[in-house]
């Protein structure tokens, strides 16, 4: 059962948002791939989870939730991990070299809004 899903596109996606200019360097380029191909596992995961129960039963007859469930939240934490390895330019155009986590986690630790 195909399900009309618009292809996301990361490396497109990111591409276009770039500040003028702008180029990856080789690791952003391999994470880029990484996570195109992440995306399309995810999409291919969520085609299959529509087309099923999302509770399934044990070989007891028990009810349990499908497993592409779990699968699914895997790829997406794996997915995000991916994501926040790629070094994203600054309002200004600039690469920061500290990640979006730990600038957040300082912003918290000062008692600031992130």
């Amino acid at each position: 059962m195909a399900r009309n899903m618009e292809r996301f596109d990361p490396a497109g996606t990111i591409q276009k948002a770039l500040p003028e200019g702008w180029a990856w360097d080789e690791r952003e380029t391999v994470l880029l791939g990484i996570l195109e191909r992440q995306a399309k596992h995810i999409e291919q995961l969520e085609v299959a989870l529509a087309g099923a129960d999302y509770l399934t039963k044990t070989a007891k007859g028990e009810p349990k939730v499908n497993p592409l469930v779990a699968e699914l939240r895997l790829q997406y934490a794996a997915m995000s991990r991916t994501a926040e390895a790629i070094r994203l330019p600054d309002v200004d155009g600039e690469s920061s070299s500290k990640s979006v986590r730990h600038q957040r986690a300082a912003m918290r630790r000062w008692g600031r809004e992130a």
